[in-house]
């Protein structure tokens, strides 16, 4: 039950990614399209930098996708946390 658990969070999360990333590129392509009409001639760099800098709603999608993927880590047992605690006696 475990793995089943483990697999279907990975693959949530690389699909969740995958659909940031998508609408990203979508929202570029907008206002790259968007700049163009306008007189002024931007380039390639300006437009770049332009569209990282205003990192829209999507972001969210990914960040999520990448906490699912952690988790998935962690219920498979790639990634384990110790916590030990000892009591000296002074």
């Amino acid at each position: 039950m475990r793995s089943a658990i483990t697999v279907t969070m990975a693959i949530l999360g690389v699909i969740l990614i995958l659909v940031g990333v998508a609408a990203l590129w979508a929202t570029a392509l907008t206002r790259s399209r968007e700049d163009a009409d306008t007189a002024a001639p931007i380039s390639r760099v300006d437009r770049g930098v332009g569209a990282l800098s205003r990192l829209p709603v999507p972001e969210r999608l990914i960040v999520w996708g990448v906490v699912l993927l952690g988790l998935a880590a962690v219920a498979a047992g790639a990634v384990t946390f110790s916590i030990t605690l000892t009591a000296g006696t002074g």
